[in-house]
């Protein structure tokens, strides 16, 4: 009889002509034969498995659950659980990368957790989008358990480290796949965007608003670079935002640990500018608050709670004339509700890295925050 191990290893050998990127990531992976967990699972290290659950498994099935676990670490999610629950992050990660599983043609086992309220999002943005109280029958296919270095070599096997070769392997990967043509768009775009450097969104946020600033001049100080030919000409005053107007969503996704790193950031801003007011508005399905910062009170108070709906806070500022200099949007992005292109420069600030594409405007990512 056939053992699990080396079905296991007919099935990973299988992935090599049809599917390369699976299979030069599955390669990289030690099979380990483990009674204790209920399916499979990786760490990045190992694709440890129950026999039992193996056997039971066709051949399209097992493929599926290789892919599945590949993904995991394609999405680097043994690196990043940042201390959430651990059952309710695997479930997340499971609706993040078993639809990719599905559109890349492989099978899955029955009862794998498939739902489209969650298909194209991040694990960080669903394990907040799920439910407090979860079924307890939920069809967990494969574990995603986080990398634990090798306290034996604590220089060369730390996660960081781990997680940087993980990047070069998959980018070769991806290479190779590509190469072939047989790599699927969704997933070579998914691929870009996690290796792509993930810049301080903080930084961003200072040199748009810095290139969106009004710049006025004055006639009592002249500009001295031209008053040797004579010409008297306006000096340059320091540099003023007028009012900035701040949209936040607060359809229940952005926490109050975000928003104070907003405020933070915000802070910084008017240090940088003193004579600038921020006009927050704070916006579900309707402008539920409003409220105005300076330099001297900062701090944000949000309200709401309801839906998402992307026109109300546009509307409020036509409605108010408050003829913004720029408008900042923080969202999660879980909305396709847009108004038309408005006069002014809008910079988004989603948590939604896949599925957020505005229409307007141009757009930085931030993770969701515990």
């Amino acid at each position: 009889m056939e053992t699990s191990k080396r079905k296991l290893t007919k099935a990973r050998a299988g992935l090599v002509l049809s599917s390369p990127f699976f299979a030069s990531l599955a390669l990289q992976l030690k099979l380990i034969e483990d009674q204790e967990c209920a399916t499979a699972y990786t760490d990045s290290v190992v694709l440890g498995y129950n026999p039992e659950f193996i056997a039971k498994l066709s051949n399209a099935e097992l493929k599926g659950v290789i892919c599945h676990e590949v993904l995991h670490i394609a999405m680097l999610h043994p690196f990043r659980r940042a201390g959430r629950d651990q059952m309710i992050w695997n479930i997340a990660c499971d609706y993040a990368i078993n639809p990719i599983v599905k559109e890349a043609g492989f099978s899955l086992p029955a009862g794998a957790l498939l739902d489209d309220r969650y298909k194209g999002r991040e694990a960080e943005v669903i394990y907040n989008m799920l439910p407090k109280q979860l079924p307890e029958d939920l069809n967990l296919i494969g574990e995603v358990r986080d990398y634990k270095q090798d306290k034996s070599d604590m220089k060369s096997n730390t996660v960081k480290h781990q997680e940087k070769n993980w990047k070069i392997t998959l980018s070769g990967a991806a290479g190779i796949a590509k190469a072939q043509g047989k790599l699927p768009a969704r997933l070579d775009r998914m691929i870009k965007e996690m290796l792509q450097p993930k810049l301080p969104w903080g930084e961003i946020l200072s040199r748009f608003i810095t290139e969106n600033a009004k710049n006025d001049f004055t006639w009592t100080q002249p500009n001295k670079r031209y008053l040797y030919s004579g010409l008297y000409l306006p000096g340059l005053n320091v540099p003023t935002l007028g009012t900035i107007a701040v949209i936040v969503d607060t359809s229940g996704s952005i926490s109050q640990k975000e928003l104070d790193t907003f405020s933070s950031e915000l802070q910084s801003i008017l240090h940088i500018y003193p004579g600038t007011e921020i006009k927050v508005i704070y916006v579900d399905t309707k402008v539920a608050h409003t409220q105005t910062i300076d330099i001297y009170d900062f701090k944000l108070n949000a309200k709401g709670g309801g839906g998402t709906d992307f026109k109300p806070g546009f509307e409020y500022i036509e409605k108010e004339a408050v003829m913004p200099s720029c408008v900042i949007y923080f969202t999660d992005g879980w909305c396709d509700s847009f108004p038309q292109a408005p006069d002014y420069p809008t910079l988004w600030v989603s948590t939604d890295r896949i599925n957020f594409k505005p229409p307007f405007g141009e757009v930085i990512y931030i993770e969701q925050r515990e």
